[in-house]
């Protein structure tokens, strides 16, 4: 199944393992049958960007024209239409600019955080992005030997929970759908609460879901899992992440509880750190 929309930006630093995010963004735009803005952002020559700027970029005068020709070579064999923008300055203002500019439907970036003190896309800049960005935001942690399949939306039932389901929905529109609700269970953890008591509020997260699903329209004839665990969202998510191999997990950055009460801040952070997965986040606007 293929549809049009709105072209794709690729966030690229062009170190090695932003290739992860470069060859999902392609996969994406071929299977969405768009095109893909490739965005390289030159920051400034402090101390910490000259330790984190590749070799052949710290040597050059001329490293624009170096990551317009290493971003064409990259490029050359993609059956997809592309264009190239190469800038200097603040990467979050531009990726933002860039996106809008172009009416972009999706950014995607990579992560560097595993690379000796490299934060680059990850951390400062993915949060800001995630709470003003107008699109939503991928995050590619894993190298992307298949489109998604199995992806997994974590929901609080709010309407921000709903938009990030119409975003996976819109971006991977066959995948197999779960939707996954981490309801709290006061004192557990401290002491064992009653069986009763337990079975009540798993009761009332299970009406949740079915007025949930109910109500969105974009779930008529398909039939998700749903899956309802006690506990921390950021926990429990992982684990059951890890457990099932999920491709893409999905989180909105607004709404009742858990990691969707705070608009990106610590709890999605080690959300990001913590699953093996890719994160696609999506704002409430």
């Amino acid at each position: 199944m293929t549809q049009q929309t709105g072209p794709i930006l690729l966030a690229t630093d062009l170190s090695a393992r932003g290739d992860r995010a470069l060859d999902r963004a392609l996969q994406l735009t071929k299977a969405l049958n768009t095109k893909l803005i490739v965005l390289h952002v030159m920051e400034s020559h402090s101390t910490s960007a000259r330790l984190t700027t590749p070799v052949w970029r710290r040597l050059s005068s001329d490293h624009k024209a170096l990551a317009e020709r290493e971003l064409a070579e990259d490029l050359a064999a993609a059956d997809v239409p592309f264009e190239v923008v190469v800038v200097s300055g603040d990467p979050l203002a531009h990726i933002m600019e860039t996106a809008d500019s172009f009416g972009c439907s999706l950014i995607v970036t990579g992560t560097a955080r595993d690379e000796t003190l490299g934060r680059l896309l990850l951390g400062t800049t993915v949060e800001k992005l995630a709470r003003q960005a107008r699109q939503p935001v991928l995050v590619v942690k894993t190298r992307p030997r298949k489109p998604y399949h199995d992806v997994l939306v974590a929901t609080d039932f709010s309407p921000g929970s709903r938009q990030a389901l119409r975003a996976a929905l819109q971006l991977v529109p066959d995948a197999n759908l779960t939707l996954f609700h981490a309801y709290d269970v006061p004192f557990q953890g401290k002491t064992v609460p009653d069986d009763a008591i337990t079975r009540s509020f798993y009761k009332g997260a299970e009406q949740s879901a079915r007025e949930f699903t109910a109500d969105t329209p974009e779930l008529a004839g398909l039939t998700p899992n749903i899956v309802l665990e006690p506990g921390q969202p950021e926990t429990v998510l992982s684990e059951y992440s890890f457990n099932h191999r999920s491709d893409l997990v999905v989180t909105g950055t607004h709404g009742r509880t858990g990691i969707l009460r705070t608009a990106i801040g610590s709890v999605a952070e080690r959300l990001l750190e913590s699953l093996p997965s890719d994160v696609l986040i999506v704002r409430l606007t």
